[in-house]
């Protein structure tokens, strides 16, 4: 019932407009990023449940980096920035509440299938171990905290399918679509240059100190600082630590059964709705009928039919206890009686079957004595972090004393703001450490600060620049050419606005001169300010033009000839790809419709300080 509410909900036109671009993911990356290091402040809370501060930051610093040099110094675009990325932080957090509620689930043999067929672990087609290590290595994660990543991204896949299947399309809103979404409008344009008119104008000095005032903010220079600091990594302490292989042996001896590959088995079935149907299908194979012919003419599994009833290597855990139990009964290359299962009827056959097996030592060396290395580092990165403490206090003047304790080298900055720190100190608590507290003013250490799991930073200020604000002076010629543009700007577009007065009266205007008549289809994205004049202009009566003044995304002034529209037509096979494409608008739009109704009933808190700082 309220996913038949939700749906209705979803169904628009003006939602699938919206969102008609929109793709939604959940991938084991985003997840990751979620669910690591529950030990932070929270950024916010969600029904209780923390979003941490570092969390926050990665979103944070991974989007501004896309960020144009304007946009990185503008606070509203900063605010938005921030906005959107806490608003997608609590979504992911309301769908991973409700999916609890759901009580979806993963077993952890679906978890290791995940794992072993992900692409970027695949060498030569078959899962490398020793690329799965380097990557938890690299990460400074466990396989026990990755596989907790997976589960959580594998559960909300389950919720975006269930809401997929709630979906259904009617024809003649894809036909409209079709027609407003590819609409061709054939323009042509005349260019009205600017440069002759910013010649033209003057700006006062006046002027000038008013748009400086007006617009200080723009012109201010962040705080800086230059920093050393060591960098305590567990993982990069591993690689100096000798493993023998009696620690292996002994390893792999003691802990067979995670090295024990589950057994497969390569699975056909016939899928009906009726038990008559599928005994006369089954009396049909005793006469010696072909399993694959009957399942490709008669069964309704849309996936499977086409291939003979194929469902491929599965692992258990995949398909319903009963359908499974029936399979595990059967001897190669028998199929079974018709079983119900969910309401439908199957005739189940194994074609093949791997039985599970102990991979031998020489194959899971490496992932052991990793396993080993990470085991021994748990004891000893404690005991080495409390020491670098005590000689980092110890010693204030520099950080040569804690290097030498660790083992590492001191490592130097250049300058930098809040906005532009290093990736390697891209921390919060770092962050505030080194700009918030007294560690700002020089002359200490900080004690070790942990940034990750057996991972920590020690830092020591070596300069700060308070935040200051350009000078009048320095600023002038930008600001004198921006007053001239704005000043050209406004007289052209007012000269192109009766231009086009008279263009619409029938009467012609010298010196005016339209290029080559241009196709623009309103899905390609060429000039998005001229596209939204253009595709707003009245569609012109028959052997008529209509003109309007616009300005383009160079800032330049144009006049707009629209001479014809044309609804837009597809292909058979484009119709089947833009249908598609409505399909998942559909799935944002009712999962929008999800989240505004979890969002109404949960309980929301914002850490607005740690938000509204300057980052």
């Amino acid at each position: 019932m309220v996913m038949e509410k939700l749906h209705g909900a979803s169904t628009s036109w003006a939602s699938k407009f919206l969102f008609g671009f929109i793709t939604v993911t959940f991938v084991i990356s985003s997840m990751a990023g979620y669910l690591y290091t529950r030990v932070d402040n929270s950024a916010a809370k969600v029904n209780g449940e923390e979003i941490s501060q570092h969390t926050f930051q990665n979103q944070y610093n991974a989007a501004s980096r896309n960020l144009s040099p304007q946009d990185a110094d503008s606070p509203a675009q900063i605010t938005q920035l921030k906005t959107q990325i806490l608003a997608s932080l609590i979504n992911q957090e309301l769908l991973r509440q409700y999916a609890n509620d759901l009580k979806l689930g993963v077993s952890d043999d679906r978890v290791k299938q995940e794992i072993v067929t992900t692409p970027s672990f695949q060498n030569n087609g078959k899962f490398d171990n020793t690329l799965y290590q380097q990557m938890l290595q690299s990460n400074g994660i466990s396989a026990e905290t990755y596989a907790g990543y997976v589960r959580e991204a594998l559960r909300l896949e389950q919720l975006q399918n269930a809401l997929a299947a709630t979906m259904f399309s009617v024809p003649v809103q894809q036909e409209a679509l079709e027609k407003l979404f590819f609409q061709r409008r054939q323009v042509r344009f005349a260019k009205l240059s600017l440069l002759d008119e910013i010649e033209k104008q003057s700006v006062t000095d006046e002027e000038i100190q008013a748009y400086y005032e007006a617009h200080k903010a723009e012109f201010t220079l962040p705080e800086q600082v230059k920093v050393q600091y060591l960098d305590l990594s567990g993982a990069n302490m591993e690689k100096n630590m000798n493993v023998t292989d009696v620690e292996i042996a002994q390893y792999y001896q003691d802990n067979k059964a995670q090295f024990t590959t589950q057994g497969q088995q390569h699975l056909a079935h016939i899928q009906v709705k009726t038990e008559q149907q599928a005994q006369d299908l089954y009396h049909q194979l005793q006469q010696g009928a072909v399993f694959e012919e009957l399942a490709k003419n008669h069964s309704i599994d849309p996936t499977s039919s086409e291939k003979g009833g194929d469902l491929s290597w599965v692992s258990a855990g995949e398909f319903p206890a009963v359908f499974e139990e029936a399979a595990n009964a059967l001897e190669v290359g028998k199929y079974s009686q018709p079983i119900k299962v969910d309401g439908n009827y199957h005739i189940i056959l194994v074609k093949e079957r791997k039985l599970a097996k102990v991979l031998p030592l020489d194959e899971v060396k490496a992932e052991i004595a990793a396993q080993i290395r990470q085991n021994l580092m748990g004891n000893q990165f404690f005991s080495i972090e409390k020491r670098v403490a005590d000689k980092a206090f110890e010693d204030a003047s520099s950080l040569k004393a804690a290097a030498d304790e660790a083992g590492v080298k001191v490592q130097e900055t250049g300058y930098f703001s809040r906005k532009d720190v290093p990736s390697e100190l891209n921390y919060p608590n770092v962050t505030s450490a080194i700009f918030d507290s007294d560690l700002s003013q020089g002359g200490s250490n900080s004690e070790p600060m942990s940034v990750g799991e057996q991972h920590s930073l020690v830092v020591r200020v070596l300069d700060h620049k308070p935040q200051s604000t350009r000078s009048l002076e320095d600023m002038k010629g930008e600001i004198t050419a921006t007053l001239k543009h704005q000043k050209a700007e406004a007289i052209v577009l007012a000269q192109a606005d009766k231009f086009v007065q008279d263009l619409t009266a029938g009467k012609a205007v010298d010196g005016l001169n339209f290029g080559e008549a241009q196709t623009w289809v309103f899905a390609e994205t060429k000039d998005p300010v001229l596209g939204d004049v253009i595709f707003s202009m009245k569609k012109p009566a028959d052997g008529s033009v209509t003109y309007k003044a616009a300005k383009n995304a160079e800032g330049g002034v144009v006049i707009v000839a629209l001479d014809n529209v044309e609804d837009g037509k597809l292909t058979a096979s484009e119709k089947k790809q833009f249908a598609a494409q409505l399909e998942q608008t559909d799935r944002i739009s009712l999962q929008n419709s999800l989240l505004n109704a979890l969002r109404a009933k949960a309980k929301i808190d914002i850490n607005d300080t740690f938000i509204n700082q300057e980052q």
